[in-house]
């Protein structure tokens, strides 16, 4: 048996990236470093990691030569994107839609063979009960719109008088005053 062997069998339990990170709990840190004192392979491993690691912050620092964008740069591409979606549809699609509809309808029809009449009829059954609510609904509205403008229109009528008496009285005072000033003009003058 190859010594190497049994060493990497051994290494399997090592997690080389957790260490990195420093993620591992103190026991298992030191139980992977007194591994790595003695084992070649893992070592080697380690360092790949690191390298890779270091060659990623590499090249994930910004650059100096990087092409800064516009500050409105998203809001142009947002308005031209949703500038150019309206004409992605087809003028036929809303027919080819209602073709598919009828098909599944029909072949609902065809699956249901024989229950065909007593889903109708449990269909009409929910279309009369859909109907009497909304008959009720529309009827309350009716009574409050209905009640609403006898309500109105009493009161209404009772201030009739009073505002056309108002507005007759504010007529004849503008009126007199009128009158007024042209008499007095007509006397200052002569």
């Amino acid at each position: 048996m190859n010594p190497q062997n049994a060493t990497n069998q051994n290494c399997s339990g090592y997690d080389l990236a957790a260490y990195i990170d420093g993620e591992l709990l103190p026991r298992e840190e030191l139980d992977l470093e007194m591994h790595l004192a003695d084992c070649d392979a893992c070592t080697k491993e380690l360092n790949e990691q690191k390298k890779m690691l270091c060659a990623l912050d590499f090249a994930l620092v910004e650059d100096e030569n990087e092409i800064e964008l516009p500050e409105d740069f998203t809001k142009v591409v947002v308005a031209n994107a949703e500038s150019k979606v309206g004409g992605l549809r087809c003028p036929k699609e809303r027919y080819r839609t209602l073709f598919v509809c009828a098909a599944l309808f029909l072949l609902v029809l065809l699956g249901l063979r024989g229950e065909t009449g007593q889903v109708f009829a449990s269909f009409g059954n929910f279309l009369e009960q859909v109907w009497a609510v909304g008959g009720f609904v529309a009827h309350i509205f009716y009574d409050v719109g209905f009640g609403a403008t006898v309500i109105l229109r009493s009161v209404c009528s009772q201030f009739l008088y009073l505002i056309a008496f108002v507005v007759f009285a504010l007529v004849g005072i503008l009126f007199s005053i009128f009158a007024l000033t042209r008499v007095f003009h007509k006397f200052s003058r002569a």
